[in-house]
Protein backbone atom coordinates (compact mmCIF):
# COMPACT_ATOMS: atom_id res chain seq x y z
CA UNK A 1 0.00 0.00 0.00
CA UNK A 2 2.99 2.29 0.34
CA UNK A 3 2.10 5.80 1.41
CA UNK A 4 -1.65 5.20 1.15
CA UNK A 5 -1.65 3.60 4.60
CA UNK A 6 -0.01 4.68 7.83
CA UNK A 7 -0.61 2.45 10.86
CA UNK A 8 -1.60 4.88 13.62
CA UNK A 9 0.90 7.44 12.48
CA UNK A 10 -0.01 10.74 10.86
CA UNK A 11 0.23 10.41 7.07
CA UNK A 12 2.23 12.67 4.81
CA UNK A 13 -0.36 14.36 2.61
CA UNK A 14 1.75 15.99 -0.08
CA UNK A 15 -0.53 18.69 -1.46
CA UNK A 16 2.27 20.19 -3.56
CA UNK A 17 2.34 16.92 -5.52
CA UNK A 18 -1.43 16.82 -5.92
CA UNK A 19 -2.50 14.82 -2.86
CA UNK A 20 -6.19 15.16 -2.04
CA UNK A 21 -7.67 13.66 1.13
CA UNK A 22 -11.12 13.06 -0.35
CA UNK A 23 -9.61 11.25 -3.33
CA UNK A 24 -7.34 9.30 -1.00
CA UNK A 25 -10.44 8.05 0.84
CA UNK A 26 -12.09 7.10 -2.48
CA UNK A 27 -9.04 5.07 -3.49
CA UNK A 28 -9.07 3.21 -0.17
CA UNK A 29 -12.79 2.41 -0.67
CA UNK A 30 -12.04 1.04 -4.15
CA UNK A 31 -9.25 -1.11 -2.77
CA UNK A 32 -11.60 -2.50 -0.09
CA UNK A 33 -14.08 -3.46 -2.81
CA UNK A 34 -11.40 -5.16 -4.88
CA UNK A 35 -9.78 -7.32 -2.17
CA UNK A 36 -11.45 -9.76 0.20
CA UNK A 37 -11.58 -9.45 3.99
CA UNK A 38 -8.74 -11.95 4.46
CA UNK A 39 -6.18 -9.89 2.54
CA UNK A 40 -3.12 -8.78 4.50
CA UNK A 41 -2.02 -5.27 3.54
CA UNK A 42 1.47 -3.85 3.98
CA UNK A 43 1.52 -0.24 5.16
CA UNK A 44 4.02 2.34 4.03
CA UNK A 45 4.63 3.42 7.62
CA UNK A 46 3.69 2.48 11.19
CA UNK A 47 3.98 4.16 14.56
CA UNK A 48 6.90 2.85 16.59
CA UNK A 49 6.16 -0.57 18.13
CA UNK A 50 3.27 -1.28 15.74
CA UNK A 51 3.17 -3.68 12.81
CA UNK A 52 3.50 -2.50 9.25
CA UNK A 53 0.75 -4.89 8.21
CA UNK A 54 -2.99 -4.62 8.59
CA UNK A 55 -6.36 -5.92 7.55
CA UNK A 56 -9.39 -4.91 5.53
CA UNK A 57 -10.69 -2.91 8.53
CA UNK A 58 -7.59 -0.75 8.51
CA UNK A 59 -8.52 0.56 5.05
CA UNK A 60 -11.55 2.47 6.37
CA UNK A 61 -9.58 5.73 6.54
CA UNK A 62 -10.95 6.57 9.99
CA UNK A 63 -8.30 9.18 10.66
CA UNK A 64 -8.77 10.90 7.30
CA UNK A 65 -12.53 11.18 7.88
CA UNK A 66 -12.02 12.58 11.38
CA UNK A 67 -9.34 14.98 10.12
CA UNK A 68 -11.63 16.49 7.50
CA UNK A 69 -14.57 16.64 9.91
CA UNK A 70 -12.51 18.40 12.59
CA UNK A 71 -10.95 20.86 10.15
CA UNK A 72 -14.28 21.71 8.51
CA UNK A 73 -15.86 22.34 11.92
CA UNK A 74 -13.01 24.63 12.99
CA UNK A 75 -13.16 26.58 9.73
CA UNK A 76 -16.90 27.13 10.27
CA UNK A 77 -16.08 28.45 13.77
CA UNK A 78 -13.73 30.97 12.15
CA UNK A 79 -10.51 29.46 13.50
CA UNK A 80 -7.28 30.05 11.65
CA UNK A 81 -4.96 27.21 10.71
CA UNK A 82 -2.60 28.29 13.47
CA UNK A 83 -5.37 28.16 16.08
CA UNK A 84 -6.63 24.74 15.06
CA UNK A 85 -3.09 23.36 14.92
CA UNK A 86 -2.67 23.65 18.69
CA UNK A 87 -4.27 20.25 19.27
CA UNK A 88 -2.27 17.06 19.69
CA UNK A 89 -4.90 14.51 18.70
CA UNK A 90 -8.03 14.47 16.54
CA UNK A 91 -11.19 13.82 18.52
CA UNK A 92 -12.44 10.32 17.75
CA UNK A 93 -9.03 9.16 16.50
CA UNK A 94 -6.75 9.30 19.56
CA UNK A 95 -4.67 6.33 18.44
CA UNK A 96 -3.10 8.44 15.66
CA UNK A 97 -0.24 10.22 17.31
CA UNK A 98 2.91 12.11 16.56
CA UNK A 99 4.32 15.56 16.00
CA UNK A 100 3.12 15.65 12.42
CA UNK A 101 -0.50 16.60 13.17
CA UNK A 102 0.16 20.17 12.02
CA UNK A 103 1.15 18.88 8.58
CA UNK A 104 -2.12 16.93 8.30
CA UNK A 105 -4.21 19.86 9.47
CA UNK A 106 -2.48 22.14 6.98
CA UNK A 107 -3.28 19.74 4.13
CA UNK A 108 -6.93 19.44 5.23
CA UNK A 109 -7.23 23.21 5.66
CA UNK A 110 -5.79 23.90 2.22
CA UNK A 111 -8.06 21.31 0.64
CA UNK A 112 -11.21 22.60 2.32
CA UNK A 113 -10.45 26.28 1.73
CA UNK A 114 -8.96 25.73 -1.72
CA UNK A 115 -5.79 27.52 -0.71
CA UNK A 116 -2.10 26.75 -0.53
CA UNK A 117 0.37 28.23 1.90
Amino acid sequence: MGDLLFNHRFPFIDRSSGANIKNWMKILRKIRKHYDRDTLFIFGHARESLKITGTYKDLKAKFLKKLLKYTKKQIKKGQSLEEMSKIEIILGAPEWQGREIERCLKAAYEELTNTAR
